[in-house]
């Protein structure tokens, strides 16, 4: 339910947000009573354009952070019993004892199966997968799914058992990527999104084939960076718990690099062979746009010849500002359409008695 209600949030808090952030922004950097820029102009796009990239990074890393904090929630069998991923036997079957001593049914006067008893059950369940060397070989690599695979009982077992679930997994995500690739997204970030899907593969074959996969960033941090990212000395994360945050990235970017295509090339992409620009046609284009821009280079240096009298004479350009600032008053009133009625009603009264004066 919760990646379905994240996919949702992709589908509709960027754009949403993007709105309301560029609306707050205009709203912090315009003066009241000065024009905002529009959605035709570049301007507009630019902001928007740059507060949507913005918006995606957040929400990314919102969505990552959602991720590994589930995975803490979630627990595993080690966290259950109070021990390191580096524990013996004889560490765990003593941890198991104090566990038991004080959450056993009968030790706490419990025994119809209420919440003491379902505890007691996990608990006993993580010592006898912990104490298996293959249970726990298949644990760490594939958490606790490995514990409806059956009667397996050597790691090799375990190891074709999960190859049997993942590979039709991968398969299938090689073929809709391909599929959306070719029909669905633009060539934009194509090389990433099939980099992103070998880079998976590779680290789930690295992480289920070697003997000790474990990340425990405690031992090569130093103390003061850990503190400072708040992460304890005793942090791990199993491999299956790993592949769980790598398989979410990886879906997760594969919709944040769709995010990210521009604008123009997702139009360029999705119009159809006949609705392009010709050559010439861009060519033109191209010498518009420079005739445009040398008119408003011509046009800039006019204003500035135009202002070179008032150039270090703070009075008298402060005059100037003040009078053009009334001008550009005077002419929004004068435009306005109340004010044209009321001239308009203005003359005709007068047309009669200019009519009664000629006679």
């Amino acid at each position: 339910m919760s990646s379905l209600l994240s996919f949702v949030g992709w589908a509709v808090l960027p754009n949403y947000v993007t709105s309301i952030l560029q609306n707050v922004y205009y709203g912090i950097t315009i003066r009241a009573g000065e024009p905002r820029p529009q959605p035709p102009s570049p301007r507009y796009a630019r902001h928007r354009r740059r507060i949507f990239i913005l918006v995606v990074t957040s929400y990314l890393l919102y969505t990552l952070y959602e991720t590994f904090h589930q995975v803490q929630v979630t627990g595993d069998f080690y966290r259950a019993l109070g021990v390191s991923p580096l524990a013996d036997e004889r560490t765990i079957k003593s941890r198991f004892r104090r566990l038991a001593a004080q959450h056993h049914p009968d030790k706490r006067g419990y025994g119809d199966g209420g919440p003491s008893d379902d505890y007691f059950v996990y608990l006993k369940l993580a010592q006898d997968t912990l104490l298996d060397p293959a249970k726990r070989f298949a644990y760490d690599r594939f958490g606790p799914d490995m514990l409806s695979w059956g009667d397996r009982k050597t790691m090799q077992d375990f190891l074709f058992a999960g190859l049997q679930r993942s590979v039709p997994q991968y398969v299938v995500g090689l073929v809709t990527i391909i599929v959306l690739n070719f029909t669905y997204w633009s060539n934009w970030g194509r090389y990433w999104r099939f980099f992103t899907f070998a880079a998976l593969i590779t680290l789930e074959a690295a992480l289920i084939t070697r003997p000790k996969a474990l990340f425990m960033p405690g031992f090569y941090i130093p103390p003061a960076i850990r503190s400072l990212l708040g992460i304890s000395p005793t942090f791990y994360l199993l491999p299956f718990q790993i592949l769980t945050l790598a398989q979410r990235a990886s879906v997760t970017l594969h919709i944040f690099i769709s995010q990210l295509t521009p604008p123009e090339v997702s139009k360029g992409s999705s119009s159809a062979p006949g609705e392009r620009i010709h050559p010439q046609t861009m060519q033109r284009l191209a010498q518009l746009a420079q005739l445009s821009r040398a008119t408003d280079g011509e046009a800039t240096r006019l204003l500035q010849l135009g202002l070179a009298p008032f150039r270090g004479d703070r009075e008298g350009t402060a005059t100037l500002r003040k009078g053009m600032k009334e001008g550009l008053v005077l002419s929004s009133v004068r435009a306005s359409p109340e004010v044209q009625q009321a001239i308009a009603q203005v003359m005709e009264r007068k047309k009669p008695e200019k009519n009664g004066k000629a006679d």
